[in-house]
Order: structure tokens, then sequence, then C-alpha cells
């Protein structure tokens, strides 16, 4: 038998060597390796059976392009063993990563292998030594190159080196007609040891079908019925699963005509002169859907025969429901539930009673607030209470992406959609929440064009991916959320009134921090003993924590008590306050600058009440309106030491009293007869003031 030569070539000596080591310890007894650098590549003057790529990138090194046309190659794919897979599983959702290779060819393609396998859980950045600006990030994944790990870098998990795809292996043996029972052990073997990169059953049945003996026995581990003719249209394969499927065995129908085994119209041998996908037919009684290729004779190009690939209905359905269910573990999930809201406030308690009503109904939720208020929050906490609580919980951020990012990131896309898609296409997130629920923050941030699109969606339950022609029905709830005013960009024409109104039908308008009064020394302990304080904030302390307006509202309470844990002398005083300079406070500070918190008076709430009669009157007699805010810049500018949730409060008691009438909007508070009484028999109070 004659000597078969493989010539291996690859950007380094060292990588050619050790993916010659790899195909020789499992092939060596059939076919001699022989590893080249690209550079001794271009000195060699041999010709060889074959030659295997390390990477796509290797055709375009120009003095390659001197190999002989006649000479065939073929890019080999590469994998992970199970053991570092399972290394890259451990580690925690929606961290980042460097992926740190020698070159930034190398990297990438690393990078594109942990995706394609599924890695979705965290971020990966490709990093190299010759990067000009590295993340400062200080974990690594690297496969087997320690040596080039910078020492900033505190935790490396080492996944090894790539090793060759069995896909590769089984194009090899076939090429070279070599896929027999001994090499198929091989197969097999090297199969339970590594993650495969499954090209899909369709590219293996290309490959194989010239070796009918062999395909038979791996086929027959397929779940999907199989069924392969010749040129004449006789059955010469006939798997387990069709057996099971028509109730015939392989024997029985060896040799017989294709068309024997069907009685619908729909297939004649004029349809399987071509290739067709997920065309459904009923056999015996049960929906199935069927695939045809058509095997072509390439040295004549004619047919030389064909595969009928058929997948049950039902068992597509429970598998899809598998997959989906599967998302959670890869980051899809819901974090939070209506526990992690932290409250006391009787306002907060009927929105969480009114969003857990909600969660119960599959009709869309529009969550409204300002930012920091924890929009988020609520949304997580609605799926999880949800009867949707065991699928997919998935969540994009609308003001984060370009138009054509968000696109192809929620509807998904097809191979070859545009440049650098790919291959096979991917998924959008609304397939990706299927069963579950999409949550899209800053729905407000969106162009006018793609909210046509997103309005079809919802209208049709149905998306269309990037490139494609195939409608894909979806079943998803949708829970948005926006600061911005979005009736306002009705009106201005800036947002669809159709899309807002069938967002909003269910809407939950989360209150700032500033209107949740003793909330705030609630979070604002608590975010302390999370940062490892064990003492809650002192009096002084807690007063001006009510007093600021905190307009990033709680997500600027954490960071600040994230940076009072830290900047501190071992007690929290009102001097470590880092919003006291900024401009954040300077509603409180306009006409007291330099004054400390000791000089501000602290009032009764008889007198606050007063207070607040005499100002609502003299603002009246200077025909001008006056509501909570104005009320508290006053405040501000008398020194008085009070909040604006104290004086929305008072003002609530005082139009319960009928002492004044608090209007809408604008038209600000007006005082009554009742309230002028208790004002003239109060004035010494104010005079107190």
């Amino acid at each position: 038998m004659r000597s078969i030569n493989i010539a291996i070539i690859s950007g380094s000596q060292n990588t050619s060597q050790y993916l010659a080591r790899q195909l020789s310890d499992l092939l060596g007894k059939y076919l001699s390796f022989v590893p080249f650098s690209k550079e001794e590549w271009v000195k060699n003057e041999t010709d060889y059976d074959l030659i295997l790529l390390s990477t796509q990138t290797i055709f375009t090194h120009q003095p390659l392009l001197k190999v002989k046309t006649s000479l065939e190659s073929m890019v080999i794919r590469r994998t992970l063993l199970k053991s570092s897979w399972d290394k890259v599983l451990s580690i925690q959702s929606g961290s980042k990563w460097l992926l740190y290779n020698d070159e930034r060819e190398s990297a990438e393609e690393t990078v594109s292998l942990l995706y394609e396998l599924g890695a979705r859980h965290i971020e990966l950045i490709p990093a190299f030594p010759s990067m000009e600006k590295i993340p400062s990030i200080t974990s690594a994944i690297t496969p087997n190159e320690y040596k080039i790990i910078p020492p900033n870098i505190t935790e490396v998990i080492n996944i090894g080196e790539r090793v060759i795809d069995v896909s590769t292996i089984v194009d090899i043996l076939t090429r070279f007609d070599l896929l027999q029972e001994d090499t198929q052990h091989i197969v097999s073997d090297y199969t339970k040891k590594i993650i495969t990169r499954s090209q899909g059953l369709h590219v293996t049945m290309e490959g194989l079908i010239k070796t009918t003996k062999v395909l038979q026995q791996t086929v027959n581990m397929v779940q999907d019925a199989v069924i392969a003719y010749d040129h004449q249209k006789n059955i010469t394969i006939f798997n387990k699963a069709a057996e099971e499927i028509f109730a015939l065995s392989s024997w029985e129908v060896a040799g017989r005509d294709i068309l024997s085994l069907f009685h619908d119209e729909k297939l004649t041998r004029e349809t399987l002169d071509t290739p067709f996908t997920e065309v459904p037919f009923i056999i015996r009684n049960q929906q199935v859907i069927m695939n045809h290729i058509s095997i072509e004779n390439g040295e004549v190009e004619t047919v030389s025969g064909g595969v009928l690939i058929l997948q049950v209905a039902k068992k597509l359905e429970e598998l899809e429901l598998k997959i989906r269910t599967k998302l959670k573990t890869s980051g899809h999930q819901a974090k939070y539930t209506f526990q992690d809201i932290i409250t006391e406030s009787e306002e907060m308690m009927m929105l969480i009673d009114m969003a857990k009503k909600m969660a119960q109904s599959d009709l869309n939720v529009l969550i409204l607030g300002e930012s920091g208020t924890g929009k988020e929050l609520f949304a997580h906490s609605i799926h999880q209470y949800s009867t949707r609580a065991a699928f997919p919980f998935v969540a994009v951020n609308c003001s984060a992406l370009s138009e054509s990012l968000l696109e192809s990131e929620l509807f998904g896309y097809e191979e070859g959609a545009f440049t650098g898609a790919r291959k096979g296409g991917k998924p959008g997130l609304f397939e990706q929440a299927h069963r579950g629920t999409i949550f899209l923050d800053e729905i407000g941030d969106i162009s006018l064009s793609f909210q046509k699109r997103l309005l079809r969606v919802l209208q049709q339950r149905e998306v269309l991916r990037v490139g494609g022609t195939k409608v894909i029905p979806i079943d998803v709830r949708v829970i948005s959320a926006t600061n911005r005013n979005l009736l306002d960009f009705v009106k201005e024409g800036k947002f669809r009134a159709d899309l807002y109104y069938r967002l909003k039908v269910l809407p939950l308008s989360i209150p700032p921090l500033r209107e949740r009064g003793k909330d705030i020394l609630q979070l604002a302990n608590f975010f302390l003993r999370r940062n490892g304080w064990n003492k809650n904030l002192s009096a002084a302390v807690s007063e001006v924590f009510l007093q600021y307006h905190w307009p990033g509202n709680i997500r600027e309470l954490q960071n600040t008590m994230e940076y009072l844990s830290i900047m501190n002398n071992g007690h929290i005083t009102t001097k470590d306050l880092p919003f006291l300079d900024s401009l954040a406070y300077k509603p409180m500070a306009t006409t007291n600058v330099d004054k400390p918190l000791s000089e501000f008076s602290k009032l009764s709430k008889e007198d606050l009440s007063l207070f607040i009669l005499q100002s609502i009157l003299s603002e009246r007699q200077k025909g001008r309106s006056i509501g909570r805010r104005g009320l508290w810049n006053i405040a501000q500018q008398r020194t008085l030491l009070t909040s604006e949730t104290e004086i929305r409060i008072l003002l609530k008691e005082l139009h319960e009293k009928q002492w004044i009438k608090v209007g809408k909007g604008r038209q600000g508070c007006h005082i009554t007869e009742k309230g002028l009484y208790q004002l003239q028999n109060g004035v010494n109070g104010i005079n107190r003031i």
C-alpha cells in the first residue's frame, strides 16, 4: 500500500509540530504527517497528498499562493478537551476575562471557539503581547501560554492547547477511504475526550456517503430518521430511528424503491431531483418534518443518490423546550425577586402588590421612572413571580447598541447576511427568550425606523432574521422600561403612538428615591452593612441624607455608601459626604454654602406647617404659584432643616384638613379660609422661624 503523506502548515513551527503530534498519535498507523511553518513551506519542493492549514488566514499569506493548484488543502477545525471546557463553565456568570494568546489572530480564534461552544455566560476580550492597550482586567484564560501572561493578572485559567475537532479527523479518513471499523473505534474513543464542534448531519452525510457500511453504523446513533438511496432510488441505508417511524426493519426495506415508503402526492421522483428542507409529512398518523439532500457524483456532475432526514414534530418541540430551558444556565436568567426590594414605604408596598398582579398576566408591562430607581429590579422580579419563571429571562439595553447591531441581536441573522456574520447564522434574543420574558431597557432611545420593526414583532408574535426568508413564531412576554416621557415623545412625533400603547398595557411608575422618605436611610444602612460596616448612620448624617435631592437615585446612594465605607476615619460624619461640594447638592447651598449643618434650624411639625401656609400666601400675593419643590427651596434659603419628602407629607395633611388646595401640575397650592384662620392664630409661631 502506498504511503499517504500529509503536510501541516502553521504560522509557527511549534504549532505545526503540536498538530502533527496529535494526528500522528491518532492516525499514525495509516497516514504520515509532516509539520511546516509558513516560511519553511515556501522553500518546500516535495508534493503531498493533502495540505492541512492551521487557520483560514494562512491562505492570505502571499508566498503560499505558489502552492500547486493540484494539491488539495483543508483548514483544521479546533476544539477543547472536556476537562478544559469544564473549567470555562465554572467561571462566574457575567464576569469579564481576557483571552491571552501569543498572537492576535490566535486570541481572536480562541474567543470565537469558546463562544461557538457555548460560553455565553462570560465576556471574553482577546489579548496578546503586542497589544497597544490592554484592558485593566485581572483575570485571564490562556491556551497554555503562561509565559506571556503579564504580572498584573492575578487569576489565570489554563485551558490547554486547542485540540483537533473530530469532524476534521473524519474528513481526513473519508478523503482517503480509510473510515473503516478499526478507525471508527479510534474516532469514537477520541470523541469521548473532546467537546465536538458538530458541523451538522448534512455535512457528515455528504462527506461519508461513499462508505456505506460505516455510515449505517454511524447513522444508527443519530436521533433523527435517516434514509439513504442510490441513483436508482433504491434504499441503501435505513437507520433505527427510521425503523421506529415506519414500523419496518432495515432488512425489510433494503433495496426497495424509496417511493414505496410514502403514499403522499408531495413526494415524487421529480421532487427527489432537488434538495428541500423542512417539508411537513404525515407518516403513520404522526407529523414529521423532512429534509432532502441530493448526492452528486463530482466527476460527471450527475446525481448518484440522496438522503432523507426525518424529524418527528413532537420530539422537535420537546428538544426545543429543553434547549431553551438550558439557556438559563448560559446567563439568560433573572437574578432578583420582590424580596430583594428593600422598602418600608407604603407607596412602594402598594407598587409591589401591583407588580405581583401584573406578573400573573402575559400582557406587556411598561416600567417608568428616573434613571437609578430600580426599574430593572422590578423587571427581574415580575418574571420570577410569573408562570414563565422556569424559562429564560433575556435583558437588553436598547441605548447601548447601534440600530444595526440591535436589530441583529434582537432578531438574529442568517449565514452571509452581512460581513462577519457567523457561519450558520445566529438566533436573536427574541428567539432565545421563547416561552420566557424579554426585558427591553431604555426603550425610549430606539429610532422610529426600528420602532416599526419592533411593532410588527409584538403584533404578529413572530420574527424574521436579518437576511432570512423564514418567519419564526415566538411566545415571549415583553417588559420594557424607560426614563423618558414617552407620551411627550408621542406628541412630538419621536415615538410611535401604536407602539407606545402596545407596550403600555400594564404601566408601572417607580417613584424617585427622594420621594421614598425613610427608605433612604434603610437603603443607606443596608448598603453600608453589605460593605462590611456594622454601624448605622448618625442622626446628623441621616438628616442630610433626608434633605439631599438624590438626582442619581438608588444607584447614587449605593455608590455613596461604598465611598463612605472606605473613605472614613472610623466613624462617618457630614464632612465625609462626597456630594457636599457637588453641583447635585447646590439647591440646598445656594445661599448658605458656608454654613455648617449645626446652623440649620429644625422646626416642630406645627411651626413647619405654619411656615408652609405663610409661604403659600406670600407667593400668591405676589401673583406666583408654588409647589413642593418651591417650598423646599425657600426652606433652604431660610436655613430650615427639612426635606422635600417631609414637605410633601405635610402638604397632604394640610390638604386633608382643608387648610390648602393642592392643584395639578403647575397650578401649585392655594390657601383656604380655614388655612388663613390657622395662619392668623399662629403668627407668633411664624415669627419664631
